[in-house]
């Protein structure tokens, strides 16, 4: 549907469809926007927060490029996003293997248990690495280097490469104590790096393809690989672009996860852990330099914004000059490496603003000349290969698919099962023997755990309901606002949503610490529900315009005629059409909002409030450790977000397929 323009003379007839952005413009302006304003003002100052105010000028912003440790904290992030590119390939491998699958119901059988350790919340998955696999002495890792004759190949492998002793034969390894090694443990945790919002989402753009274009292809005797990069790469490569975005600009405003591995904001072992969220977090509530602070958000924000646009631009097949695009990228990869050793500052940011696009776009052309398309020739010579070795290769393709997936699948699970495993013992039982289920079982370790972490969860009940609730009640009526006509402002208050969505909430989150304490609502539930909603308005309206704008227009018309205002509108045609969408939209923040850490971790101060994922980041932090009981509140809470994503996958993925159209 397009939007019919509405001038002013005629926004009389429609002044209500402004009734539905209200909301949104308000919510909006007093939690993202007025933080944004104060933080660029603040930026100027010599600010603690409080009392001491006092204008520098640029000085925070030349103190800034001048500090080792800001680009430090760029360098790690650019080495972290590296790793997180690469950890992409594991959920398309999935993905593609999956979709490949040619019965149905095993197709929906992986699906439905992928589901359970990729839904996991990240934070639990990242507690659970901190205490067991990063563990020196009874740690799983260090079990698994010495029991599969790794570890005396890497003790071989840092004398002959000059590491400095970081495996040692007779010496375990501190992969979170380690300065040589905390990075490492950045990189590694999280094994094999699938997740459920990747793997469904390719999943969805995959089932798109017809049945006929595999037909097509085997007849023309296509191989595994000339289908993925003829067929299946191309149709989701949309996708690819969508999570390689998230996953650069997650990379540099994410603390939580650090946080989270490290213990602290202090960013591991001499804070060689620390990224820019990081390093911005522990100047505004550490060293109390909230208008340093704040010029590290605006300089965040800004690289962002650049990141966001650069990678759109290059990898946008309808924008720039052809030749000119392909140049560009090895080009400014080299010049990107070249001011990496001769300006590591700088060089850090050409290297941040050229990963978003440079990888994929490069292996898929690579891809395709090392693959040449095959012609469809009615004439084209028989394959040399015999038919039964064609079958038997085939078969084996099928078997190593199932194999693929088997183990990703397993390896994806071993978090989940030492969890519960671990949960029923004693400390005792846990270091007799760490990965088996020996009896006594002690199922009071899980009424102790509920004892523990039920008013938590409890608060995040409330705090993810009434939340999601309200983002889908406002961005509902905004969506409609901006899909169903074209009236004076629209385009404006449009490119100013679109801004935000290019803004990360973190580097507001100083003057929105202080705003909230201006208004009364730190250490209240009610600030975590109205910053989440506001939040989530962006990404929410984002999605559900596009749906709201394929509905028919006949039907708007139909409507019309019969003397329906915009509300009966809204309300007899549009939300039932939405339904499998704010069902997608609803679960993606509900989720969201459960796995928030870093705004909850700096507004919450009454352990009574405290949300699910702080209380497990204090009990994981306490000096003398319970292992069974903390494992039994980690599945304590996962289980709500287990059980919510198994009974709504199918809503999921009909949502990320299907349109507003309903014929």
């Amino acid at each position: 549907m397009s939007a019919k323009k509405v001038r002013w003379n005629q926004v009389r007839h429609h002044w209500e469809i402004y009734l539905f952005i209200l909301p949104v413009i308000a919510l909006v302006a007093l939690f993202q926007y007025y933080p944004a304003a104060s933080g660029i003002f603040h930026s100027f100052y010599r600010w603690n927060g409080a009392d001491v105010s006092e204008w520098v000028g640029f000085k925070n912003y030349t103190d800034l490029l001048g500090s080792p440790e800001f680009w430090q904290s760029f360098r790690v992030a650019f080495l972290l996003g590296v790793w997180n590119v690469v950890k992409m390939l594991p959920a398309i491998a999935v993905a593609v293997w999956i979709h490949r699958c040619r019965s149905e119901r095993m197709q929906f059988l992986y699906r439905l248990l992928f589901v359970v350790p990729m839904v996991v919340p990240m934070l639990v998955v990242a507690l659970i690495w901190r205490t067991f696999f990063f563990e020196a002495t009874q740690g799983y890792l260090n079990w698994f280097l010495d029991h599969s004759g790794l570890f005396p190949l890497l003790c071989r492998l840092d004398q002959w490469l000059h590491w400095g002793g970081i495996f040692v034969e007779g010496t375990r390894p501190a992969w979170l104590g380690d300065p040589r090694l905390i990075l490492v443990a950045c990189v590694v945790w999280g094994f094999p790096w699938v997740g459920s919002f990747a793997v469904l989402t390719h999943l969805a753009k995959l089932q798109n393809i017809p049945r006929e274009i595999y037909e097509a292809a085997d007849i023309d005797g296509a191989g595994w690989w000339t289908k993925f990069t003829r067929i299946e790469a191309p149709l989701i490569m949309s996708s690819i672009h969508l999570m390689l975005v998230f996953v650069i600009i997650g990379t540099i405003k994410d603390a939580g996860m650090i946080i989270a591995l490290t213990g602290g904001m202090e960013g591991g072992p001499g804070g060689l852990a620390t990224v820019p969220a990081l390093f911005m977090l522990r100047k505004a509530f550490v060293n109390q330099e909230m208008g340093a602070a704040c010029a590290v958000g605006i300089v965040l924000t800004l690289v962002v914004m650049a990141l966001q646009k650069l990678s759109t631009l290059l990898l946008d097949d309808t924008q720039g000059v052809g030749w000119l695009r392909r140049a560009a990228r090895p080009a400014g990869l080299l010049l990107g490496v070249l001011l990496w050793f001769f300006a590591p500052g700088w060089g850090t940011i050409a290297v941040f603003l050229l990963l978003a696009a440079f990888p994929y776009g490069a292996v898929l052309a690579l891809a395709r000349r090392l693959v040449p398309a095959r012609d469809a020739a009615p004439h084209r010579p028989r394959s040399p290969i015999p038919p039964a070795l064609a079958r038997l290769g085939s078969g084996f393709l099928r078997c190593a698919k199932h194999a693929g997936i088997l183990g990703v699948l397993l390896i994806a699970f071993l978090p989940v099962i030492l969890m519960l495993i671990v949960s029923l013992k004693t400390n005792q039982q846990f270091y007799e023997a760490p990965g088996r289920l020996t009896p006594p079982f002690q199922w009071n370790n899980w009424s102790d755990a509920w004892s523990l972490i039920a008013p938590s969860v409890a608060n995040s009940l409330t705090v993810c309901t009434l939340s999601t609730a309200l983002t889908l009640a406002l961005a509902l009526g905004g969506s409609y606002f901006f899909a169903r006509l074209r009236v004076p402002l629209s385009g404006f208050l449009w490119n100013a949503l679109l801004v935000l969505l290019m803004m990360p909430t973190v580097a507001n989150l100083v003057p929105l610490f202080r705003l909230l304490g201006d208004l009364n609502l730190l250490n209240t539930l009610s600030a975590l529900i109205l910053v989440g909603a506001s939040a989530g308005q962006v990404f929410a309206i984002f999605v559900l315009r596009n749906f709201v704008a394929e509905i028919p227009f006949d039907l708007f018309e139909a409507a019309e005629i019969d003397g329906a205002n915009h509300f009966q509108q809204m309300a007899t045609i549009v939300l039932p059409l939405c339904g499998p969408i704010l069902g997608t939209v609803g679960v993606m923040h509900f989720i969201t909002e459960w796995n928030e850490f870093v705004l909850p971790l700096i507004v919450i101060r009454d352990a009574d409030l405290l949300p699910v994922m702080v209380q497990l980041q204090r009990l994981a932090g306490e000096y003398i450790k319970f292992f069974g009981p903390l494992m039994a509140g980690y599945a304590l809470a996962s289980l709500p977000i287990i059980v919510l994503f198994l009974f709504s996958m199918r809503l999921f993925t009909r949502g990320l397929t299907e349109g507003g159209t309903k014929g």
